[in-house]
């Protein structure tokens, strides 16, 4: 509860005596179902408290962390992070905690998610696992229900108290004989709108569709991205974006732009790239705040432009403009396009379900590699011609956002690279660099 939550804070801040302090706590409760070989394995409840605090004296700094709220730990953990802070080095980009700020009310809640039962969970999922023994295939499913309260808290006086909760799930589906292999994923805040159903059809009928794959030789290729894979690339994206980085002459904006010109205002990518972030875009909320720096709705790309970047509070005071968080979602939107639509098309190119083990090649170009997954079919003539072989890739998410000829609708799906909420299109990509066959089913 907020009123607990800040008796606490009020508590742990009352007892330091250092210059400043900031304070996180978070209060969790984790639902975790597990399937495989078309059965249950495994159904587990796992409830936990962290508190984070950082003290600091001057430019000396320490942090420290508990799971525990009884007062002598309490106590313990002040004077031993106290005594640490005085004895560290000073820091000389230490900055004091943030001011008050005015916050928006989160959407991060729903009732609905934080009275799950492990036995509604079962009941969305039994149905799932009936339908891959029906079909002959084995699945494997993950289910997690997240229910989290949090708060930040400073000697500056700032207190925010958020609430919030989110339902993941994702179905693996393999052939008996292991030719074939399907995917699919859904995230949602609200359990109402959970919807396992779909998720199995897709997993199943991906599974059954790639059995046997043929190898198609790699080259650069037209490719449609569901949406899982166009999430995972956006992310390293984001990932890459920072002012300081550009300035010092670490980032791959750098290699986009001539020397001493701002990338601030340049089309660096396709006129279909519009990418913003937004902690109240209901489909897909956030976070309200970054270490109490309020988090707005922000646009990144707009039409292939760089529009921001995300810059720190030391950063920004040194080159004298406003510090910017970094985006706590991630929305792109798309045409509206069905999957079929963007596969219609497609003269010859490749469909691609997921991406799997990206490892970053060159971070000066922001040159990725890894694999295809689950599902990577042929198109021929507007049409799915049949399963291949899995390609390992290597291409930046810059070409893949210049390169975009057409996008589908947004969709709230799980990927294997980051946990941000994302609602992104699958995508239609020309000149994706499918490096090579790889044998991996």
């Amino acid at each position: 509860m907020p009123s607990e939550t800040e008796s606490l804070c009020s508590k742990i801040l009352g007892l330091v005596k250092a210059d400043a302090s900031e304070l996180y706590v978070s209060d969790s409760e984790d639902l975790l179902l597990r399937s495989a070989n078309n059965d249950i394995t495994s159904n587990g409840l796992i409830d936990r408290i962290s508190i984070s605090l950082s003290v600091s004296f001057g430019k000396r700094s320490a942090s420290i962390s508990v799971n525990q709220t009884d007062d002598e730990t309490l106590r313990a953990a002040v004077a031993k992070v106290e005594a640490m802070a005085k004895l560290a080095p000073e820091d000389p980009e230490h900055l004091p905690p943030v001011e008050p700020g005015t916050y928006a009310t989160p959407l991060t809640w729903s009732d609905a998610t934080a009275a799950m039962t492990p036995e509604e969970a079962l009941a969305q999922l039994r149905p799932v696992i009936e339908a891959a023994r029906t079909a002959g295939v084995d699945s494997a499913g993950y289910l997690e229900r997240s229910v989290n309260g949090s708060a930040y808290a400073n000697s500056r006086g700032v207190f925010i108290f958020e609430r919030s909760t989110s339902v993941g799930f994702s179905l693996t589906a393999r052939t008996a004989a292991g030719r074939g292999s399907g995917w699919a994923s859904t995230q949602v805040t609200d359990a109402g709108a959970l919807d396992l159903g779909p998720v199995g059809e897709r997993a199943i009928a991906k599974a059954l569709a790639s059995r046997d794959a043929i190898e198609r030789p790699a080259g650069r290729s037209t490719v449609v991205l569901e949406a899982a894979a166009a999430r995972d690339l956006l992310g390293l994206l984001s990932w890459g974006l920072d002012r300081r980085d550009f300035d010092e002459g670490r980032s791959f904006l750098n290699g986009l732009v001539k020397e001493g010109e701002d990338p601030i205002g340049k089309a660096l990518f396709g006129e279909r790239a519009t990418v913003f972030s937004d902690p109240l875009y209901a489909a897909a909320p956030s976070g309200i705040h970054q270490s109490g720096l309020p988090l707005e709705r922000t646009t990144w790309i707009e039409n292939g432009v760089l529009k921001n970047l995300p810059v720190g509070r030391f950063w920004a005071q040194q080159q004298g403009i406003a510090p910017q968080p970094w985006p706590g979602n991630l929305i792109m939107p798309g045409e509206g396009k069905s999957l079929d639509e963007l596969i219609a098309g497609v003269e010859d190119g490749v469909l691609i379900t997921r991406l799997w083990y990206l490892r970053m090649v060159q971070p000066e170009s922001l040159l990725y590699t890894g694999l295809t997954r689950d599902g990577t079919f042929a198109i021929k003539d507007g049409k799915i011609a049949g399963p291949v072989k899995n390609f390992r890739f290597n291409e930046t998410p810059v070409n893949v956002l210049r390169n975009i000829v057409a996008s589908g609708s947004p969709e709230r799906v799980l990927g294997s690279e980051s946990r941000m909420p994302m609602h992104v299109p699958p995508l239609v990509v020309e000149n994706f660099n499918l490096s090579s066959v790889s044998d991996a089913s």
